[in-house]
């Protein structure tokens, strides 16, 4: 399997419900647009921490996981919405290590109903559900 790329973009949700009341104007918005990698051994979304900042994210907690190099710690991050292709949710985004690039992981593809079509290599809407999003996560 090779490598899949697909370019997400990430908005700082405070922002955007800041412009809906009129605290802000659009042009206030934090939002950061990046080439990530899908992986589907990955569970969050995850950043640089530049990118985080950029979005001025609220830190929420520090997560231990594994890694290809053992065990380590990162940070998770809340107020992120998070858009794939046309579809898009409010979700944890995890603290990358400045060596790893932007990653796609499985919570997202789940959450906006996206599968990996293995023959073209590319993320499509789930085909069991006619290529129709059900957002039964509300």
């Amino acid at each position: 399997m090779g490598r899949i790329i697909e370019k997400i973009k990430i908005y700082n949700i405070v922002d955007l419900i800041n412009v809906k009341t009129g605290l802000i104007g659009k042009d206030k918005i934090r939002i950061t647009e990046v080439d990530a990698i899908v992986d589907t051994g990955a569970t969050f979304v995850c950043l640089s921490r530049k990118d985080i900042e950029k979005l001025g994210l609220q830190y929420h907690r520090t997560t231990k996981i594994r890694t290809a190099n053992g065990q380590a710690q990162r940070r998770i991050f809340e107020g992120a919405k998070v858009e794939l292709k046309d579809r898009s949710i409010e979700m944890p985004i995890m603290e990358n290590d400045e060596d790893t690039p932007a990653l796609i992981g499985y919570l997202l593809l789940e959450a906006l109903d996206y599968v990996i079509d293995p023959k073209t290599q590319a993320v499509i809407p789930n085909p069991a559900n006619d290529g129709k999003w059900t957002a039964d996560l509300y």
